[in-house]
């Protein structure tokens, strides 16, 4: 029996060759548990952990019912006795086969990527992000960010700079790489255009000016002869091909014979298994033609990986062509756009959505007699006339490789590709390109003679095991444990408690765990490991991580060796000291301390869950508390609502319990849950009153204010009391906060001049970056927002994300939003950048439409149309009275901007009308 899973762009099960039909899920219980298993490493989990995942909030005899309940439906979806087993204490899919998941298949090759060839193999397995019809799932959050990770990675290693643009504007060095790849191809006018663009999103967005090898490229492209500006009878290629890292070798005749069938068939599809080296020939093709002088064909790149459906296959062609209007959205007027004209189109990965891609393709072909189509996929497309070249392994090639990779590591001379030793090690590597690589890298200490030997010696250890990923993951497999022994006892002792570590990770961790005093060998060791390939560093953020099949390798050596829990006990130390060396208040003030957290999530996690069940329920909260500012501000708030569950439920003490319930209205503010912080407000305020801890009471005041919204002058007291406590027990991160808040409070209770002078102090007075310097740049933003005073809130926006940039911490749909806010003031287009804040919103778990329909509201009462503001303020108040800065929002724009200007009948119509209203198609109505 064959079982095939896809999570990835959206879910789907196969059965022999079958796929189970949607309908067949009679339960959505059954299917997430179907869903919840397939994301396992080995498709099961304990019971009580599926229980915790799909019903959290139900006693356990409830959630063992509904457990058996949804496997009873899975199996009579699936077809099978034997598809879903729950059976002493563990849940199973499909035991008794090897289940085949997209995931797992993509984070192999994500994680053995070593080139391009191998990088655009991975880009081709990456379906779309994680189960789409599944974004609220708390179970799905940290996978789902991880694959996300995982395909910004290989897109960059595949040197797809245009996927990378095109996914985060903001990423300047995939920004950089794009204008490099067009001057490379002489693309002035192109070059200019994109840099042109960059220091616009920039500016905008992060009000940077571009970095200096920006301006140096600026200054090449400027210095370059001007070139032909595309004509109307031209098809701009927008998305750029691709630059080669390397020289293409052995594949020479392959390249030749997809030229000569190009020139008598009109389509040609190159077929092979991952990693084969189908994008890396259809590339060197699609270059050549580029490049050839006279060449009348334009070149079209168009990656398909991204895409799962029909209209997606037709978005992405179209906007490698660079066509808008009807030929960007339907097929056929796209097909009559190319099919008349002198162009290659290159459609890569194409296995996902065959049927999808043939009936484009055809649709070109029978449009006109110009277009040919370069085509790469594990399987023809079955199109008439289609010619199929099918690619393997490297054969002779493989020699020359090795030879090649072997002197860039060790200098010329140190192989030669007619020595029968490198005949044989090929040949042992199954002539796979990833396997000689990393053997090639080992000459930079080892002669040829040794390195056969010990090569021979590991091999013989795999002989008959071969993993279901096939030869080339054995090859991979049989290299990392060679290389492995290859490793002195020092640096192998450092590689196995590598393992430790769930994803990334920095210098101060690994010295943290490797229990070596001296962090100055420690980091040799892991500069020594990268030189070997073991390791990988990324520059720009600074930290290491191992690719999965050496991750999974090291920890395994690690459990073997009996130090597993060693070495966690280490980290979990680690994280806790670094959360604990501040103040709690301190700690929870700090956007540096939560934009590590952020950052090393993972290790945090895996701290976290080590604290409670090693019972250091103290160092739990501390964890907890150096990510808090995060949940706060809407990032990351249902595991915060997960691990707020963990801690209130375990015994502590009242000063940790006074903290974790801080914690609570913490994640209940970030996910708009007023009862929740109410409740926890109310329960710490008891706790306060009997414990000697001055800030948390601070904290406690301030919460107390923030619930009693309702009555402004009321929570405007509360705030005032904690600003004089802060100042009083010498907290003035406190203070500036319980002030930032005040501002607020004041301004909902009607005009006052004496505000804006107020609002400029608390912002040009508060100190370092964190969160009350955050707070307070948007209580100013506020009052600015209401006197629609374009200028101040532009300079706040400008000066919160430079805030953010410099603590480290991303921006988040809120930021996004006032973004949007700010645009709207200006009398600026505000569209894209609101649409843009929506669709972050619903990434991270929120959704914001009432949101973005308060922000039309804006828009119109900045237009002076009071009536369609009262009508779009009264259909976003439903929502937004439950939601605490969603009220600041609404109360002001409600009651300080737009019921002033009509007259109280005029308004409650308006408002009565609006509430009428369906909120998603008032957005989709302005294009949002």
């Amino acid at each position: 029996m064959r079982v095939q899973v896809r999570l990835l762009g959206r879910f789907e099960v196969v059965v022999d060759g079958r796929p189970v039909p949607a309908r067949s899920w009679r339960r959505q219980s059954a299917s997430r548990l179907v869903k919840l298993l397939a994301l396992q490493p080995s498709c099961r989990l304990h019971r009580e952990q599926v229980i915790d995942a799909l019903w959290p909030d139900v006693p356990p005899d409830t959630g063992a019912t509904r457990l058996h309940t949804a496997a009873h439906y899975a199996r009579a979806a699936l077809g099978e006795t034997r598809s879903v087993v729950v059976s002493q204490g563990t849940v199973a899919l499909f035991p008794d086969v090897d289940v085949e998941v997209d995931v797992t298949v993509f984070e192999r090759a994500a994680g053995a990527t070593r080139d391009g060839e191998d990088a655009a193999a991975a880009v081709a397995l990456y379906g779309g992000n994680l189960l789409p019809d599944d974004l609220y799932e708390p179970w799905t959050e940290e996978p789902r960010g991880r694959l996300r990770l995982h395909h910004r990675e290989v897109l960059r290693a595949a040197g797809r700079y245009d996927a990378l643009v095109a996914d985060d504007p903001l990423d300047e060095d995939a920004q950089v790489q794009l204008v490099r790849d067009l001057l490379r191809q002489g693309r002035r006018h192109d070059a200019i255009e994109a840099l042109d663009r960059m220091a616009q999103v920039l500016g905008r967005e992060l009000g940077v000016e571009p970095s200096e090898a920006a301006r140096q490229l600026r200054a090449e492209a400027e210095a370059m002869p001007a070139g032909t500006s595309p004509t109307a009878t031209s098809l701009p290629a927008r998305v750029v091909l691709p630059a080669a890292r390397n020289r293409l070798i052995g594949r020479g005749g392959d390249l030749d014979e997809v030229a000569d069938l190009l020139k008598r068939h009109r389509v040609v599809t190159i077929t092979g298994p991952g990693g084969a080296g189908k994008s890396t020939l259809a590339l060197a093709h699609a270059r050549g033609v580029q490049s050839e002088d006279g060449a009348e064909a334009d070149v079209v790149f168009a990656e398909l990986a991204p895409a799962r459906e029909a209209d997606e296959v037709t978005r992405a062609v179209a906007e490698a062509v660079g066509v808008q209007g009807e030929a960007a959205v339907r097929a056929p007027a796209l097909a009559a756009t190319l099919g008349p004209r002198p162009v290659l189109l290159v459609l890569d990965n194409c296995e996902h959505l065959l049927d999808e891609s043939s009936a484009l393709v055809d649709a070109i072909l029978d449009a006109g007699e110009e277009a040919r189509v370069l085509v790469t996929s594990r399987e023809p497309l079955r199109v008439d006339g289609e010619a199929v070249h099918a690619l393997g392994s490297l054969g002779s090639g493989a020699a020359e490789l090795f030879v090649d990779r072997a002197a860039a590591a060790a200098g010329a001379d140190v192989a030669e590709v007619h020595d029968p030793r490198v005949a044989l090690l090929c040949a042992r590597l199954d002539g796979l390109p990833l396997a000689i690589e990393l053997a090639a890298a080992q000459m930079r200490h080892l002669s040829l003679d040794e390195l056969v030997r010990r090569l021979d010696d590991r091999l013989t250890l795999l002989a008959g095991a071969r993993p279901r990923g096939g030869a080339r993951h054995s090859a991979l497999s049989a290299t990392i444990d060679w290389s492995y022994r290859l490793l002195s006892d020092r640096t192998r002792d450092v590689f196995d408690r590598l393992g430790v570590f769930p994803s990334t990770f920095d210098l101060d961790a690994v010295v943290a765990v490797s229990g070596e005093p001296d962090p100055a060998a420690v980091t040799n060791v892991v500069g020594d490991l990268v030189a070997k390939s073991l390791a990988v560093h990324d520059r720009a953020s600074g930290r290491y991580r191992l690719l999965e099949t050496i991750r999974l390798f090291a920890a395994q050596q690690l459990a073997e060796s009996g130090r597993h829990a060693e070495v966690v006990e280490l980290l979990r130390r680690h994280v806790v000291d670094r959360a604990s060396a501040t103040s709690r208040t301190g700690a929870w003030l700090s956007t540096s301390l939560a934009a590590r957290s952020r950052d090393d999530l993972d290790n945090v996690r895996l701290a976290f869950e080590a604290c409670l069940a090693r019972g250091d329920l103290s160092g739990a909260v501390d964890v907890a508390l150096g990510i808090s500012m995060l949940w706060r501000n809407a990032v990351s708030y249902a595991e915060g609502r997960r691990w707020v569950g963990a801690l209130l439920a375990s015994n502590l003490d009242d000063t940790d319990r006074l903290w974790a319930l801080l914690l609570s209205a913490d994640v209940a503010l970030g996910a708009g849950d007023p009862r929740t912080m109410r409740g926890a407000a109310t329960r710490a305020a008891r706790l306060a009153d009997r414990l000697d801890d001055p800030g948390a009471s601070v904290v406690v005041l301030i919460y107390e204010a923030l619930v009693h919204l309702d009555d402004p002058a009321r929570a405007t007291r509360r705030l005032e009391a904690a600003g004089r406590r802060a100042r009083d027990i010498g907290e003035p991160g406190l203070a500036r906060l319980a002030r930032g808040y005040r501002l607020v409070t004041l301004r909902m209770q009607g005009p006052c001049e004496e505000l804006v002078a107020e609002a400029r102090d608390v912002v040009e007075t508060v100190g370092a970056r964190d969160y009350d310097r955050y707070l307070c740049h948007w209580a100013a933003s506020l009052l600015a927002l209401v006197d629609r005073d374009a200028p101040r809130l532009r300079r706040l926006m400008d000066a919160q994300l430079r805030d953010l940039a410099a603590t480290g911490l991303r921006e988040n749909w809120l930021t996004m939003y006032w973004g949007a806010l700010a645009l709207v003031v200006e009398g600026e287009d505000y569209v894209d950048q609101l649409r843009r804040s929506r669709a972050r919103a619903e990434a991270e778990g929120r959704v914001a439409d009432a949101d973005c329909v308060l922000a039309l509201a804006c828009a119109a009462a900045c237009r002076d149309d009071w009536e369609e503001a009262a009508e779009l303020v009264g259909a976003a108040a439903g929502t937004l009275l439950d939601d605490t800065a969603g009220f600041f929002h609404l109360s002001l724009v409600r009651d300080q901007m737009v019921r002033p200007r009509l007259d109280p009948e005029a308004f409650a119509a308006a408002t009565a009308r609006g509430a009428q209203s369906d909120v998603r198609a008032i957005l989709a109505a302005h294009g949002v």
